[in-house]
C-alpha cells in the first residue's frame, strides 16, 4: 500500500514537472531598430491586446506601425510583423503562447517566441508586460527569459 502512495506522488510530481515547463526560441534581429516603418499583419484570432501593445512598442522606439490585414504577403514593406498569441484560463486569463516574426523583404530575418507551461509560475506575468518582453528579444535589446527556460527550442 505505501508502494502504491509513493507510486501517486512520484507520478504526480512528474506530470506537473512536465507541465511547469517554459519553451523560448529568441533568434534576435537589431537592424528592426532602425527601420522607420514596420508592416504589421494582423492576426484575426488573437486579442486586439497583442496588436495595440505592438503599436506601442514601436512608437516608444521611434518606429510607425503601419496596420495589414491578415491575408497581406509580409513583403508588402521592407519590413513587417506576424504575430499570433493564445490566451488560456486557469483561475484566470493568462497569455500562454506569443509568437512574433520579423520579416525583411519578405524574408525571415528573426522571431520571438514564447510557450508558458501550465503550472509555471510566470504563466501570471501581464499579457502587455509580455509582448513588450518579446519584443525586446526580438529586437535584440535583452534576452528576458534566458535564466528562466526549462528548454530553448532553436
Amino acid at each position: 500500500m505505501q508502494y502504491l502512495k509513493l507510486y501517486f506522488v512520484v507520478l504526480i510530481l512528474g506530470v506537473m514537472a512536465g507541465c511547469s515547463s517554459i519553451a523560448v526560441v529568441n533568434e534576435p534581429v537589431p537592424d528592426i531598430l532602425q527601420a522607420e516603418k514596420v508592416c504589421i499583419v494582423v492576426h484575426d484570432d488573437t486579442r486586439e491586446l497583442f496588436k495595440t501593445t505592438l503599436k506601442e512598442w514601436m512608437r516608444e522606439q521611434g518606429i510607425t506601425p503601419d496596420i495589414y490585414p491578415q491575408d497581406t504577403s509580409v513583403d508588402i514593406c521592407e519590413w513587417a510583423l506576424t504575430y499570433e498569441g493564445r490566451w488560456s484560463w486557469m483561475v484566470g486569463l493568462y497569455l500562454a503562447d506569443a509568437k512574433i516574426t520579423a520579416y525583411r523583404d519578405g524574408s525571415e530575418a528573426g522571431r520571438a517566441w514564447l510557450d508558458i507551461g501550465k503550472w509555471d509560475g510566470y504563466k501570471w506575468e501581464n499579457g502587455k508586460v509580455r509582448i513588450y518582453k518579446l519584443m525586446d528579444m526580438l529586437s535584440g535589446k535583452v534576452d528576458h527569459y534566458e535564466n528562466l527556460a526549462d528548454e530553448f527550442i532553436k
